[in-house]
Formats: structure tokens, C-alpha cells, sequence
């Protein structure tokens, strides 16, 4: 039997833990819905990108050194924040999608 945890992060938690903030973009589903998605994370002040699946680790590895996650935890999946909306003329920044989650199987 596999007992699996899930941890839900907030897009500041994550960001904190990888050391880059989210950047998200969006796509015109049609003339009214835009789809918004994570699409990589950023450096402070720099125009490199960290991709998604290294940020991950890293707020695994993190998570695992605070004794969130036991060590003996390997593996894990996770799930960046996406939606559809409404399409506005201005976005802003509580519009974007607020949660991550990651979760993992003993």
C-alpha cells in the first residue's frame, strides 16, 4: 500500500524555497477565456530562467532538509497553478493562480 501526502505551497512559499519568482503566461483560449500557466522561474534582476522541474528540486530538497518530508523520500510529482478566466484588460498580480502542489508516496 502507498500512502501518499500532498503539501500545498503558496506561489511566495515556492518562490522563497527555489530562490526565483514565477512567471507566468497566457494564452487566448478564445475571444473571452485566457489560460494561464507557469511557465518558468526567474532570477532577481537577472533574465535567466530556472526551469520548472530544477525549481521543483529544489523546493523538495529544501523541504526535506526543514524534516517536512521525510528522508527517505525520493521521488515526488507536482502541480504548477493554472486557470481559465475571463479575459480583462489588466491583470494583476493577485489575478494569477496562488497555489502549488507537490506530493509524494511512502
Amino acid at each position: 500500500m502507498n500512502v501518499m501526502t500532498i503539501i500545498e505551497l503558496e506561489n511566495r512559499e515556492v518562490e522563497k524555497m527555489a530562490g526565483a519568482r514565477l512567471v507566468f503566461t497566457q494564452e487566448q483560449i478564445d475571444a473571452n477565456i485566457v489560460e494561464t500557466c507557469v511557465d518558468c522561474f526567474k532570477y532577481e534582476g537577472s533574465e535567466d530562467c530556472l526551469d520548472t522541474d530544477d525549481a521543483m528540486e529544489k523546493v523538495f530538497q529544501t523541504l526535506k532538509t526543514e524534516g517536512v518530508i521525510p528522508d527517505a523520500v525520493e521521488d515526488f510529482s507536482y502541480e504548477m497553478p493554472s486557470c481559465e478566466r475571463l479575459k480583462k484588460d489588466v491583470y494583476e498580480e493577485q489575478d494569477m493562480p496562488q497555489k502549488v502542489i507537490l506530493s509524494y508516496a511512502l
